[in-house]
């Protein structure tokens, strides 16, 4: 397969898009958003099924044929617009821990039913904060959050985020066993594709995009970790929550990290450990 390209042309176009928002996408965004119906297109949220996508192919709308993640309309715009821009953003990974070890307890229809109810759970976590699945990576979820699309409150959404897909992992019965990284900082967030043009997505690279990965890899099973970035961009003090260092294989600095969710409560010298991750 052809090497993965992307342009750096549209920098601009791309920029108003994912960090200001732009006009006409933002009002596309907010008609389509009153349809309802899953999937929906990830640039202008134009629902492709139930009622909602019966109601936009009346309009010529329809999901691509290129890419399933877009409708016509976005992909022949992300076709004839290749770019994209470094935007500060909010992002979020869910990954399945030892997920090897897993799918050798269960049997392959097990293991693809846990990691689906993993996903639904993120879906629904992003439908209600207006957060939308960058990229599904086998058994894990990278979410982002772009000022364009969500607003300034991208941290705060991602943070609501976070406590939804715990809150739900916790009531399902056979939950997938689960760490989750959050962080806000820069990435470079754009279109991609094959050389030849025959797929295209759009995608987020950077430092900061690695240092969540690694973050989301240091969480235990049952347990989020954000970094103190995305509380300084909610606006909010981590109070009583517990914190630590991380050593993250190839960030030069050590990394403190914030605890959420049912492994928030430890004992006090605890919290102060540095942890090294393996991955």
């Amino acid at each position: 397969m052809s090497a993965l390209k992307h342009s750096e042309g549209n920098s601009e176009l791309w920029h108003q898009i994912f960090a200001v928002g732009h006009p006409v996408l933002a009002k596309k965004q907010a008609r389509y958003g009153r349809l309802p119906g899953q999937p929906r297109c990830k640039l202008c949220d134009a629902p492709m099924g139930g009622l909602g996508g019966w109601l936009v192919r009346l309009t010529g709308l329809h999901q691509s044929e290129r890419n399933k993640n877009f409708c016509n309309a976005c992909d022949s715009f992300m076709k004839a617009f290749p770019g994209g821009a470094e935007v500060d953003m909010s992002m979020m990974m869910v990954d399945v821990r030892n997920s090897v070890e897993l799918s050798s307890r269960l049997s392959p229809s097990e293991f693809a039913r846990t990691v689906l109810a993993m996903r639904s759970a993120v879906s629904d976590a992003l439908a209600r904060t207006d957060g939308f699945v960058l990229e599904y990576q086998g058994d894990s979820v990278f979410a982002v959050w772009p000022p364009g699309f969500v607003g300034s409150d991208h941290a705060r959404k991602a943070l609501a985020a976070t406590d939804l897909v715990l809150a739900r992992l916790q009531q399902l019965p056979k939950a997938a066993p689960v760490g989750i990284g959050v962080h806000t900082g820069r990435a470079y967030i754009g279109t991609a594709s094959t050389n030849d043009g025959d797929m295209l997505s759009i995608s987020a690279f950077g430092l900061d995009v690695n240092l969540l990965a690694r973050v989301t890899h240091a969480a235990q099973q049952g347990e989020a970790l954000a970094t103190p970035e995305v509380f300084r961009y909610a606006g909010r003090v981590p109070g009583s929550l517990s914190t630590r260092t991380l050593e993250l294989k190839g960030i030069t600095d050590r990394t403190p990290v914030i605890t959420i969710g049912p492994l928030t409560a430890k004992p006090s010298q605890e919290a102060k450990a540095t942890e090294t991750d393996a991955g």
